[in-house]
């Protein structure tokens, strides 16, 4: 994305040194592996109710190390993934034996496409390492189809940890490694952009520090659990995925 302050530098500096020194895709993105594995499932839990049926048109805008653009790939639709980071691109296609999608390094904050190309634009792991989140929703509203849905996640700022966090960063006189958001923040951003919310689905996630053991926790029971008691999942979701549809 085209670099807005010295946190949009920091950022992008931090996703090419990963892209070139760490060794699995969920490192590559700054996650944990049981991190990924739970973003992924829920995205995957999301496709059905898009009506969305190849060979469809699809964006995945900071695609990482192309987890979600070869998941899409194979589902039949026509996937184009973006990131930033030179390096992360080569690192995507390294990884597409099928070469059924197609890569590029561009800009989040102008996105190289006429507008209304795309049929779903799915931006994951962007949001909260960008200066200007509403300016890329801006674009994604540009790029996405009348009538079509994005699907984006925003860390969510109420979340205990977060809280906690962001305490613990004032006290010190530190500024925030992530940028994590109020909800009224993101349905004001989406008017602007021109998009209407459709949903809103919580993302759980095991502590990094459990590491592996994290593999053992039920986390759809855990899920299920907290989501049957709307007042505990804003202090508890770490992450929400958002859908939101171009009227």
């Amino acid at each position: 994305m085209t670099v807005g302050s010295g946190f949009d530098l920091e950022w992008r500096a931090r996703f090419e040194r990963y892209a070139r020194t760490q060794p699995d895709e969920a490192s590559v993105s700054g996650w944990s592996e049981a991190g990924l594995a739970r973003r992924l499932e829920r995205f995957e839990a999301l496709l059905p109710a898009l009506e969305l049926r190849p060979p469809a048109e699809v964006l995945d805008l900071g695609c990482g190390a192309g987890t979600y653009t070869r998941r899409l790939a194979d589902r039949g639709y026509r996937v184009t993934g973006i990131d930033y980071s030179l390096p992360t691109v080569a690192r995507a296609r390294g990884a597409d034996v099928s070469g059924r999608a197609a890569y590029a390094a561009a800009d989040g904050y102008r996105l190289p496409f006429r507008g209304e190309t795309f049929d779903l634009v799915v931006t994951i792991g962007v949001l909260q390492a960008v200066s200007r989140p509403e300016a890329i929703l801006a674009e994604v509203s540009r790029v996405l189809r009348r009538g079509r849905v994005a699907v984006f996640e925003v860390l969510n700022a109420w979340a205990a940890p977060a809280v906690a966090g962001a305490l613990r960063d004032r006290l010190l006189g530190r500024p925030p490694r992530v940028r994590r958001y109020r909800t009224a923040a993101v349905r004001r951003w989406l008017g602007a952009a021109g998009l209407e919310p459709v949903r809103r689905v919580p993302i759980f996630l095991p502590p990094r520090r459990l590491g592996r053991a994290a593999a053992g926790l039920d986390l759809g029971r855990v899920t299920a659990a907290l989501t049957a008691h709307p007042a505990l999942v804003n202090a508890t979701a770490q992450a929400y995925l958002w859908v939101a549809r171009k009227p």
